[in-house]
């Protein structure tokens, strides 16, 4: 004989239960994004450079401004702001609110890398990419070591194509600046200003409650969180993430093997670099330690008639090729006409 067991369940208790752990997490969000990471008063109502591309097409611009000292130079800060976006190297805030609740594809990397810090790697017009499906805003204004401004506005949507300016429900437009600004301070500190100013239409109720939660509530807290991010990778504070570490144990032997993986295990620049070098190794690749690597093989493709190609391979394809230059026109001209030039990268 069995015994049944019954569970009662009450719908009262699951609710106050609910409700209760609701207005924490509502009362926690307020208090980090309004009690702590503000900017000063004066800080908060000082006009910034790029204010004006807001206030030139809405008449009910409103600002957002959160601000951090940091231990470190100037530039130091600008350079990582420099490698913001989801294309880069994240969003320094969290990642883990980022992919799961605004489903945004951001993996912070903090370290600095070669291919972003060159003179054309952040220029007025690139995308501050948020996603890679269109979702951005385009960088306006590129100020080195001063200050980065990216700027969305539906009346003039970004340049890119495939791209598109955002807005919220019940907004016909609606225009954002995120600015970061960097104020340097004596004995080689900064402080750093993360300032958000919006305009929208039409200016309802609704459609001012639902900015203020995005830009000071949920936006303010990512703010906030992005120059605590920051201000520790700055100090040489970050410390690294527990997935990497996770993923370092595992597949890198060190939970399991005592052979080396890396190169530089036992030195910082394994054991304090929680992301990897891109472009390093393009100074001594490490295969030039079996063969120099290569970068022309006249003998590709095999056109003899031992090979498995011998019947259908043109021998004549890579005579007087080379390499041609990107174009954004025959870019332009591939995606409008769905062709290719015929003798691409040929001589004429």
């Amino acid at each position: 004989m069995t015994k049944q067991i019954t569970i009662n369940i009450n719908p009262k208790a699951i609710a106050k239960v609910a409700g209760a752990l609701g207005v924490a997490g509502l009362s926690g969000l307020i208090g980090f994004s309004q009690l702590s990471g503000k900017a000063t008063k004066a800080e908060q109502e000082w006009v910034y450079p790029a204010d004006d591309i807001i206030d030139a097409n809405y008449k009910n611009g409103r600002s957002s401004t959160y601000a951090i000292d940091i231990d470190a130079p100037a530039y130091a800060v600008y350079r990582i702001f420099k490698q913001i976006g989801c294309d880069k190297s994240g969003s320094f805030s969290s990642e883990f609110l980022e992919r799961t609740f605004a489903r945004l594809p951001f993996f912070n990397s903090y370290e600095i890398q070669e291919e972003f810090q060159q003179p054309d790697s952040l220029l007025p017009g690139d995308v501050a990419a948020f996603d890679y499906h269109g979702m951005t805003m385009e960088w306006a204004d590129v100020v080195p070591g001063k200050y980065l401004v990216q700027w969305v506005d539906t009346k003039t949507p970004p340049a890119a194509p495939g791209s598109y300016a955002f807005r919220f429900p019940m907004m016909t437009h609606y225009a954002a600046a995120w600015c970061f600004y960097i104020v340097p301070l004596k004995g080689n500190r900064c402080r750093l200003i993360n300032h958000w100013r919006i305009g929208f239409e039409p200016d309802t109720k609704t459609a001012a409650a639902i900015n203020w939660i995005n830009i000071e509530l949920i936006g303010g807290c990512m703010a906030h969180l992005q120059n605590l991010y920051v201000k520790r990778v700055a100090e040489f504070r970050k410390k690294e993430q527990w997935h990497g570490k996770f993923m370092r144990g595992v597949l890198g032997g060190r939970f399991w093997s005592k052979t080396p993986a890396g190169r530089w295990d036992g030195t910082p620049l394994f054991e304090d670099t929680y992301t990897q070098w891109m472009r390093y190794g393009r100074q001594s690749p490490a295969v030039a330690e079996i063969r120099p690597p290569v970068t022309d093989n006249p003998e590709w493709p095999p056109t003899g008639p031992d090979s498995p190609w011998a019947d259908i391979v043109d021998p004549e394809y890579f005579d007087g090729w080379t390499e041609p230059k990107f174009d954004w026109n025959e870019q332009i001209r591939q995606k409008m006409e769905r062709t290719y030039l015929e003798n691409w990268g040929k001589e004429a």
